[in-house]
């Protein structure tokens, strides 16, 4: 019934975990193809115990190619209809598989599912709730026919998989934001909906995030915006045509763009810094977005800092929230550290 694809590369530290939690899921209908992405650490001998305990762990392998490339032949080698994705450094809670599948019964117009997720750092400590994704068949719709981005946190997620080859499965153009853009081809089969129970522990890290791929990741996200507004108006919009359109733009416009995105970099770094205890970086990062951008920084410590300690102070309950430098709960900006998806 489920393929649980895992893209592993040198994820020796969290990977028993990982495994553990996907092993011990109520519904038990699955299969795990584990991809280590060549590997230069305890990731192969980790696995191979799992495949000798449990005949449900496939381990395929290859030269590092990149996740888009893993994902492929995690795809290639699955054998049930649905695809289940997780990472090597996160936990599924032990329902995960029970509700998304019960959820994929009832519901044959959706093509992807997924779920919240918990935001916890590398002890395991929770930080705040990731609430990402249209909830509903009617939600998606009116996201996707107004031109809005319509995605899922990617290790929640649950993919058709005669839905995926057919539109040609993860691009690897677009590494750092290949589920961003696969959810955007896909969209235009189906619906891409959330369950609204968190059912992942995903796990932050400081290290996962430099400027380049911070850039990178905005100019792809940018691309899809373009090319699904560019449907919207019966046109096809190719990447290298982006390419040119932003090349185009007045230097003030391009400076601006840079400025924003700068500090959307230091920000993220804010909250990473500050979800692992290192205060006096997580000021240093903040004054730097900040600087770079109020109209950007000020805004968002207020709703999430600032604005939530002011209610819990006046003694009105308030749900848990994200850390500074995750997102708002339904924001755009919940996966960045690891994947696409920002604003």
């Amino acid at each position: 019934m489920i393929s649980v694809v895992m893209p592993v590369f040198n994820g020796e530290r969290f990977l028993a975990e990982a495994m553990d939690s996907l092993l011990a899921q109520t519904f038990r209908d699955f299969e795990i193809v584990a991809v280590d992405d060549g590997s230069t650490d305890g990731t192969p001998a980790i696995l191979n115990a799992f495949a000798r305990k449990d005949s449900r762990v496939k381990v395929v392998r290859g030269d590092h190619a990149g996740i888009s490339a893993a994902l492929n032949r995690g795809i290639e080698a699955a054998t049930h209809d649905w695809i289940a994705r997780m990472d090597a450094d996160d936990v599924a809670t032990p329902d995960r598989f029970e509700k998304q599948i019960a959820a994929a019964r009832t519901n044959p117009g959706v093509v992807v599912w997924g779920t919240y997720a918990q935001h916890v750092d590398s002890n395991g400590k929770v930080l705040g709730i990731s609430k990402t994704g249209p909830t509903s068949e009617d939600e998606y719709r009116k996201l996707r026919n107004a031109g809005e981005d319509v995605y899922v946190i990617h290790p929640t997620s649950m993919l058709r998989r005669d839905v995926v080859l057919k539109v040609g499965g993860y691009d690897s153009k677009f590494n750092f934001c290949e589920d961003f853009e696969l959810f955007d081809r896909m969209a235009e089969h189906g619906a891409v909906v959330a369950l609204p129970e968190p059912l992942l522990l995903y796990r932050i890290h400081a290290t996962s995030i430099s400027m380049q791929r911070f850039f990178t990741m905005r100019r792809f996200a940018n691309f899809v915006r373009a090319r699904q507004k560019a449907r919207l108006a019966g046109k096809v919009l190719s990447y290298d045509q982006f390419e040119q359109d932003q090349q185009s733009r007045s230097r003030i416009a391009r400076a601006a763009e840079t400025l924003h995105t700068s500090s959307g970099f230091y920000y993220r770094k804010a909250g990473l810094a500050a979800s692992e205890g290192s205060k006096a970086k997580a000021a240093v990062f903040l004054a730097t977005s900040t600087l770079l951008n109020p109209f950007y920084a000020i805004p968002r410590v207020w709703n999430q800092v600032i604005s939530s300690k002011l209610k819990r102070m006046c003694g009105m309950n308030q749900p848990l929230q994200p850390a500074v430098g995750s997102s708002p709960a339904n924001g755009p900006e919940t996966e960045t550290v690891q994947s696409c998806c920002p604003s």
